[in-house]
């Protein structure tokens, strides 16, 4: 009886053991995992940075059907991250041929934090079984883009948001809007992004926010890329297929979708306008590449619970739309990439064409109005008891301000290395020159600009830039850069490096050093070499004693003078205000 005894307790203990340890592992992969983050939003709560990190983690150490990628660290010092899920158990770009590629951009402003817990949730019921996602499409997602932001967690971000209790804070580390930093690529986020983007290259793109300004009667209002900016192949299928599909997919689920009500803080039944997203914007980057880009923007006065699920159930539209246009967006992507490529001319700048309003129907809330306490004056008031559905004004087409031949080829200089840097990190392909050269070109000079008198994202941005042509000799050096516009990219070719581009590197301020001259004259000396001039040249005498005339200022001012006739002299510097990208012919 004693041996039995004996073996039943060096049992029981081996057995408690064994539960012990599966009782650890149970909760530590409760830890880590099935904390049900996946329903934090349910109860007004969202994901942490850490939590979605390692839900994603987890999920790709086990499933062969995804993978998780870094693309190098952000502001914070943390890596950028990828998950991506792919059926087919593929997970290199130009391995993929017959699926469509899905980036999703989740926590750009982290204090709208709907995709976040939306892509999670989706993650999730995949996991379970209870979401397909079709073998012809290839879901990317960044599960938190500014992280730097997502880790200034607070429940005080977003002042006039429903929900959730707690969200992240909508600068990076640099105090940068994201979504603003596409093109003038200076945090490392955005840099990380590029090289992300580029590698995969996604056929459609969606950017999760959140919207603020007026109230209405909807959760989901849907930007997508601006019409009349997009090539002809990828707006026709964009206009006939895919947003009607989205439209009517997301009506039957009992979410009713509207254009991103482009008003603030007014009466939306006034009429709005499409939003329009320049290049500086993650949609309007997108574009450059040819992709279908949209942005949802759910609304910040409906709860948080309503708003995750109306992003989630877009990305399931979203899916099931690439699942059924296959083969006209792969087709669409193709014919304006080809057509990219021989494409002559360019616009850069576009403005809203009031003369062609359209009307959408919306539902909205009537305004009333009231004294405010504060201010004394009028304010407005959407009334809930006065909701409305009618038709109301909507201008949605935008026409180009200006626009540009594409040279043969761009050379810029090699000392520009922040510009070359950009061009190489999107994948444009550049030559070194071998040696040194002396080449024709036309150049730029500058001629108008306003800057901005307040800093925005880190710059003093240039607007209403106008420029005149030369023709000029100039010596090149081996190691400058040869730009070919024969490339699929030459969007952004063209719109990054002509000058008066709204987006421009020249607008980012990336050349100001060629705005200041450097050398100068002494005005008792150079006045006798002034004399000369006018005695020689009829022509520039008669000029200048006309711009005295018309102008008492100038005539009163010896300086300004002097400074006139030097710039008209040899001695002037010809490089000031060149610009110092070639066009080559």
């Amino acid at each position: 009886m004693k041996k039995i005894s004996h073996f039943l307790q060096i049992q029981i203990k081996q057995q408690f053991k064994i539960w012990t340890l599966i009782s650890i592992i149970f909760l530590l992969y409760q830890d880590c995992y099935s904390q049900e983050i996946w329903n934090y939003y349910q109860t007004n709560k969202s994901v942490t940075y850490d939590e979605a990190i390692n839900f994603y983690q987890t999920i790709a150490a086990k499933d062969n059907r995804c993978k998780m990628f870094d693309y190098g660290k952000t502001d914070c010092g943390r890596p950028l991250q990828l998950f991506i899920i792919n059926e087919q158990k593929v997970f290199d770009r130009n391995a993929i041929k017959k699926q469509v590629v899905i980036l999703v951009n989740n926590g750009i402003h982290p204090g709208e934090p709907d995709g976040i817990d939306a892509c999670v949730k989706l993650v999730h019921d995949w996991q379970i079984g209870k979401v397909v996602i079709p073998t012809n499409v290839v879901l990317a997602i960044i599960p938190v883009y500014n992280i730097d932001g997502a880790l200034r967690r607070s429940s005080f971000t977003r002042i006039n948001q429903n929900g959730p209790e707690e969200a992240g804070f909508r600068g990076n580390a640099r105090n940068l809007d994201l979504n603003r930093d596409f093109i003038k690529c200076d945090s490392k986020n955005a840099k990380a992004f590029t090289r992300l983007y580029q590698a995969w290259d996604p056929d459609i793109f969606i950017d999760t926010h959140v919207s603020d300004g007026a109230d209405y009667t909807y959760t989901m209002t849907l930007i997508d890329s601006q019409k009349d900016k997009l090539s002809p192949a990828v707006n026709a299928v964009m206009q006939k297929a895919i947003k009607p599909f989205l439209y009517s997919s997301m009506e039957k689920k009992q979410i009713e979708m509207v254009p991103y009500v482009n008003v603030f803080g007014e009466d939306p039944s006034k009429g709005m306008a499409a939003f329009y997203e320049s290049p500086r914007f993650a949609s309007g980057y997108a574009a450059l590449f040819h992709s279908f880009p949209f942005v949802t923007e759910t609304h910040m006065l409906k709860p948080f619970t309503e708003r995750v699920e109306a992003t989630y159930q877009f990305l399931l539209s979203s899916m099931e739309l690439a699942d059924k246009y296959i083969n006209e967006i792969t087709s669409a992507r193709n014919k304006s990439k080809a057509g990219a490529v021989s494409q002559q001319q360019f616009y850069l700048n576009w403005q809203l064409d009031t003369a062609h309003v359209d009307s959408l129907l919306f539902k909205g809330f009537d305004i009333d109005t009231k004294q405010s306490e504060i201010t004394g004056q009028e304010r407005i008031i959407f009334n809930h008891s006065k909701a409305y559905s009618r038709k109301i004004a909507f201008a949605d087409n935008y026409l180009p301000t200006d626009s540009v031949l594409k040279p043969r080829a761009y050379i810029i200089p090699q000392a520009w290395t922040e510009v070359i840097e950009r061009l190489q990190l999107n994948g444009i392909e550049m030559q070194e020159l071998k040696n040194d050269s002396v080449v024709k070109a036309q150049v730029y000079y500058i001629e108008n600009y306003q800057t901005g008198k307040n800093a925005y994202e880190g710059h003093y941005l240039h607007s209403k830039i106008t420029a005149r042509t030369e023709e000029q000799t100039i010596k090149c050096f081996k190691g400058d850069y040869l730009v070919f516009a024969n490339q699929w990219k030459n969007r952004y070719i063209v719109e990054t490096l002509e000058p008066t581009g709204v987006d421009g590197f020249f607008a980012w301020n990336f050349f100001d050093e060629i705005l200041q001259q450097k050398e100068w004259f002494s005005d008792y000396l150079f006045e006798d070499m002034a004399v000369e001039m006018l005695k020689q040249n009829p022509q520039l005498k008669a000029d200048f004693e006309e711009r005295k005339q018309r102008d008492s200022v100038f005539a009163k001012d010896s300086w300004a003078q002097l400074t006139y006739l030097y710039q008209r002299s040899k001695y002037y510097e010809k490089s000031h205000l060149r610009y110092p990208v070639l066009r080559i012919q």
